[in-house]
């Protein structure tokens, strides 16, 4: 599928119309971030094996979410079996993607490690007292995050659109991370009106004890579904 250029008003309106699938079924939507929150927790106790798989097993829940927000479009109830559709729709794809996701992760990483290990470890330990050495060491910290941070883009927008395109137009693995880094970066205006406004939304939901986070994660999962909708057939 190509997708298509869309107006730059559109960033805002993703999320708009993500937070009206939110409104039509809000406790499923909240008690699915709360089973999402749990496994990863559960996941993160299993030293070293567990954080690897939740990066694997990562777009298979969001899969399944796409799933969820597809139906409540069709007019259909949201389900919590909605979270674990994508094992049995085109599993293979989206662990696949779980599989690229963690690699990049881990070179991004070693990436950002051989730049400014030595400093940020240096900062971590709050040994410098000498001006210029903590300087150099909060300016290698510093290239080490922005860096990382330069990497880690190309990376999301690959991944952004890859589950739905698998679990929805049967795509493999690598035409869908390609053809969501294109849509990413053929719309790279409206999405960067949807990641401001996600930024001070973001802001808003951390006042009340992160509560507000209840709302905001679901909105976002759905608006991921509204922008995919938007872009690959126009709807």
């Amino acid at each position: 599928m190509e997708p298509r250029q869309v107006a730059t008003g559109q960033g805002w309106q993703w999320i708009v119309e993500g937070f009206g699938l939110f409104k039509k079924s809000p406790v499923i939507w909240v008690v699915l971030v709360i089973i999402l929150f749990l496994i990863a927790i559960v996941l993160h106790f299993i030293p070293i094996l567990g954080p690897l798989v939740l990066y694997i097993l990562s777009p298979v829940f969001f899969g399944g979410l796409m799933m969820g927000c597809k139906a409540q479009q069709n007019g259909e109830e949201l389900e919590i079996t909605h979270l674990f559709a994508g094992f049995k729709k085109n599993t293979n794809a989206l662990i696949t993607l779980g599989g690229i996701y963690l690699v990049g992760q881990i070179i991004i990483l070693a990436v950002m490690f051989i730049l400014g290990g030595s400093a940020i470890i240096s900062l971590m330990k709050g040994g410098e007292t000498d001006l210029a050495a903590m300087t150099a060491a909060l300016s290698g910290a510093m290239l080490a995050v922005l860096v990382g941070l330069a990497l880690y883009v190309p990376l999301a927008m690959a991944l952004w659109f890859a589950p739905a395109l698998a679990i929805f137009n049967d795509m493999q693995p690598v035409p869908a991370l390609k053809s969501s880094f294109n849509a990413c970066l053929k719309n790279i205006v409206p999405f960067l009106i949807y990641g401001i406004a996600i930024f001070v939304l973001a802001l808003i939901a951390s006042i009340p004890l992160f509560l507000g986070f209840l709302v905001l994660v679901p909105v976002i999962f759905a608006s991921v579904y509204i922008s995919y909708r938007d872009i690959y057939t126009g709807a």
